[in-house]
Order: structure tokens, then C-alpha cells, then sequence
């Protein structure tokens, strides 16, 4: 009961796949991957890999697997990482070229897309428990984004000509599926939980909604902003029945998809311009991000409230829960799956972890690092995160006896720029400045036999 708790907090709610063809891909990952793995934790682990093998059969064997990872991480005496692929780009000449800005996973665990300053994305996939270069996304023009659909299937990748892509996997092989030239490049893009709707803000422009319609996408929304407004960001709800857009203006303001039309529905004003906004998974909860001088850096969040009128209607509102000031620029805020925790990563060198205690909002703990940092994300089931921080470092934390603390720290040659968990939470990927990504597996630090 508590593993298929947990499997529906922190997996499914990302997790468009039936629960069929979800079941399939986690026997393909344990059988490739994460049974070895279980079997070089020590005792635990491959005690863990015997009762997992005498399970394979039952229709609850993803709920307990996934279960099983978390509480090995944490219960172990000490963490230690080992890198098992270092994706380079080498032929470099200039700083630039072939610096590679970003890495992520798709969600299926089976492939990694790295977008490069150098016109172009690569694809890699993981093959007999190798990584190998799968395709090349080649541009005119610098890229700004590479990105996964939910279902794994859909790549976008975004350039700074104006022009993004579409590109799908079909028998194995990824094919460019639509091309759209913008009239200026796209600040913002970002896929709908159910992969069917696109997002897209750029400098200047309202906000466009595209949607994928028999096999073809299409324009379908304009959303209009007053005046000359600059539009910073758009992001869906996990239900993808509602979009915050924020602005310069000192506005977030939701939307929501009503009888098949985008309809304004909530202004939430702020003091200051707001970089970004994300909701939590049960979409109950808004944080937005506000930024300028050092009084302006902050993270607020908000809770929808709901009350009766004097006429009997019932009336919803933002309102404002807590304020996470930071001494310089909040780069990203992110929710835990479970809802339960929000973390933000700032150029100060903090990361700030808040957690809801009887209700309330909290703040629980403060990461430190000695420059900035560029990002921080928490594993599926919110007890683990990591950052990624200029001064050359990935630390992961864990929430160890309700309290957080500092597990492992992951050396790099230069600024780590990006760093994410895996589908699986004991994986990592690592961008780094020194043109590389960097696959790292977390491991038992001293084992409790002779093995």
C-alpha cells in the first residue's frame, strides 16, 4: 500500500503512458540497467534485487521497484557517485563552439538530447548499457533549447533565427515532423502534460498556443497582452487545463482552457517584474519568481483559496502564502512531486528549501555553495535534490531524519550548468562548461561486506 502510495505521488502524475505500457518499460529498465545496479549496493541492494526477481509477474511490481530505490539512497550510511558516460564534443576551436549549455533526459530514461552553441543537437541513446550517439539536429542559427514531450516521443528543438522544430520518433528513427519561422526567436516554449498543446512566447509578441490536430500542428489561440508588454514565460498546469503567463509588467496571470477556448481567469499582481511561475502537481499551489535588485529577488508563493459570496457563489482566489528573498537572481523555483517541498536556486549561492509543516509554509534548510547557482531540481519522490552551481560543484542533498543535509558532492573541471535526476532517481546528468555532459550513478559509500 505504501509503495503504490508513493508511485502515484511522484510518477504517475508526469506519466502519460497506460499503466500497461508503463509496466513493460520498467521490466526493460530493471532487466537492463537498475537490476546490476540494486546488485552493487550491498547487502540491501541485492537483497532488494532477490524480492524484486520473485515479483516480476505481479501488476504492482513498478509501485514497489521505485519504492525500493528511495529508501536504499537514504538508509545507507553514505553516498558515493561514479560516472558512467562522459558525453563530450570535441574539434572545438572557439570557447563557444561545442559548449555544451544543456543536458536532460527524456522521461523514459532512454535517451538524452545536449544542446550545443555550435548550430546544432545531439541525441544519444542508451544501448546495452552504453550511451552512443544516436543523431545530430543541425541549425543555421545558435540553439537555445532542445526538449522532450512527456511521452518521450516528440523532441522540439528551438533556435535563436526564429525557427523551431518538431521532430518524432517513428520505427526507431527520429524524423523532423514540422517547421515554424517565427517573425523573432521564441524566449519561451513549453509542451502540455499530455504532449498535444505547445506554448510559445518570444520578445515583443503575444503568446501563441499551438495544438496538435490530426497528426499536424497548428495555431489555434493568440493571447493578446496589453500594450507593448514583454511576455517572460508560459507554463501549463499538471492538468493541462490552465497556463500562467508572466510578464515584465509585474503580472502572472492564469488562463484556463474553457469549452475550447483560452479564457483569462486570474490576475496576480506583483510589486516587481516576474521572471517566471510554475505550479505544484496538484496545481493547488503557484510560485512566482520576481527579479531587479536585491530587495526584488524573491520566490513567492500562493495557494488558491475558495469562499462563498454574501450571494451564495463560490469565488477563488491567489493568495499570498510565504516570500523567499534571495540576495541576487532567482534562476529557477521547483515543487517537489509530493507538493510538499519548494525549493529555489539563486546567483547568491543558496538554494532555499521550504516545506508545508501543519499547513503552513516553512523555510527548512539552506544549500550553500560558493558561487552562483544556475539550478536545482528534487528527485520523484522528493526526499532527494541536487544543484548544480558555477563554483564547479553538484551537490546532491537528502531530507535525512526530517531534516535536510548534504550527501555528496560531485566535482566538475568548470561552472556546472545544468543538473537533473533520471527517471529512475539514482542516476544524474550533469551539463558542464568543459563542453561534456556527464551521466553519474549514485553508489553505496563503504559496503557492509568483503565484496
Amino acid at each position: 500500500l505504501l509503495a503504490r502510495s508513493f508511485y502515484r505521488d511522484c510518477h504517475l502524475t508526469q506519466r502519460i503512458n497506460s499503466l500497461a505500457v508503463e509496466r513493460n518499460l520498467t521490466l526493460e529498465r530493471y532487466h537492463s540497467h537498475i537490476r546490476a545496479w540494486l546488485t552493487d549496493f550491498g547487502n540491501g541492494g541485492r537483497e532488494t534485487a532477490k524480492q524484486l526477481d520473485n515479483i516480476l509477474e505481479d501488476k504492482y511490481f513498478p509501485e514497489v521497484l521505485f519504492f525500493s530505490i528511495p529508501n536504499l539512497l537514504l538508509n545507507s550510511n553514505g553516498l558515493t557517485y561514479q560516472n558512467t558516460a562522459t558525453i563530450g564534443h570535441l574539434g572545438v576551436v572557439r570557447r563557444n563552439e561545442g559548449l555544451v549549455q544543456d543536458a536532460s533526459f527524456s522521461p523514459d530514461g532512454k535517451y538524452l538530447v545536449t544542446p550545443l552553441y555550435d548550430n546544432a543537437a545531439k541525441l544519444w541513446e542508451l544501448e546495452g548499457g552504453q550511451w552512443r550517439e544516436k543523431v545530430t539536429f543541425g541549425h543555421f542559427a545558435l540553439m537555445n533549447s532542445a526538449s522532450f514531450s512527456p511521452d518521450s516521443k516528440l523532441l522540439m528543438t528551438v533556435c535563436e533565427d526564429g525557427i523551431w522544430n518538431i521532430w518524432r520518433l517513428e520505427d526507431d528513427q527520429w524524423d523532423e515532423k514540422f517547421t515554424r519561422q517565427l517573425s523573432i526567436w521564441a524566449r519561451y516554449v513549453s509542451f502540455s502534460p499530455d504532449g498535444k498543446h505547445l506554448a510559445i512566447v518570444s520578445y515583443g509578441e503575444p503568446t501563441k498556443i499551438w495544438w496538435l490536430e490530426g497528426g499536424k500542428w497548428q495555431e489555434k489561440f493568440t493571447i493578446s497582452h496589453w500594450g507593448a508588454v514583454d511576455v517572460t514565460s508560459a507554463q501549463f498546469s499538471p492538468d493541462g487545463k490552465h497556463l500562467v503567463i508572466t510578464s515584465f509588467e509585474g503580472t502572472a496571470k492564469i488562463w484556463k482552457l474553457d469549452d475550447g477556448q483560452w479564457k483569462e481567469k486570474f490576475t496576480i499582481e506583483h510589486l516587481y517584474s516576474v521572471k517566471n511561475a510554475r505550479f505544484s502537481s496538484d496545481g493547488k499551489h503557484l510560485a512566482t519568481v520576481t527579479f531587479g535588485n536585491s530587495i526584488r529577488n524573491k520566490a513567492i508563493l500562493w495557494e488558491r483559496v475558495e469562499f462563498q459570496s454574501q450571494e451564495n457563489v463560490t469565488i477563488q482566489q491567489w493568495q499570498e502564502r510565504v516570500a523567499i528573498g534571495h540576495s541576487n537572481t532567482v534562476n529557477n523555483v521547483h515543487f517537489s512531486l509530493d507538493g510538499k517541498h519548494l525549493m529555489t536556486a539563486s546567483d547568491d549561492g543558496t538554494v532555499k528549501i521550504c516545506g508545508l509543516v501543519g499547513g503552513n509554509w516553512q523555510e527548512k534548510a539552506t544549500i550553500r555553495h560558493s558561487g552562483p547557482v544556475a539550478n536545482a531540481s528534487f528527485s520523484h519522490d522528493g526526499k532527494l535534490l541536487v544543484t548544480a552551481s558555477n563554483d564547479h560543484t553538484a551537490k546532491i542533498c537528502g531530507l535525512v531524519g526530517g531534516k535536510w543535509q548534504e550527501m555528496v558532492t560531485i566535482e566538475h573541471p568548470e561552472a556546472v550548468t545544468n543538473a537533473s535526476f533520471g527517471p529512475d532517481d539514482y542516476q544524474l546528468l550533469t551539463a558542464c562548461e568543459d563542453f561534456t555532459a556527464k551521466v553519474w550513478e549514485l553508489k553505496k559509500k563503504e559496503y557492509d561486506d568483503n565484496s
